[in-house]
């Protein structure tokens, strides 16, 4: 699991915010590694070597919808 959270000026993370991120990796973090560079959250999978998958929102519940989405089948 890893999580970068980059910090430009005043942008900083809010408690119900860090309380989410933390239930997210719970339950996604073994497979995504989740970043946060400035209003925008990507979470980065690697299901192969050879494989890369992204997604991108603006927060963290649409952020958490599309990596359930993703790891729907078929």
């Amino acid at each position: 699991m890893l999580v970068m959270v980059h910090t430009r000026g005043r942008q900083t993370m809010i408690e119900p915010e860090r309380s989410r991120l933390e239930r997210i990796l719970a339950k996604h973090g073994q497979r995504w590694q989740i970043e946060r560079e400035g209003l925008v959250w990507t979470a980065t999978e690697h299901p192969s070597p050879t494989a890369l998958h992204v997604v991108v929102a603006h927060d963290l519940d649409a952020l958490e919808q599309k990596i359930i989405e993703s790891e729907l089948p078929g």
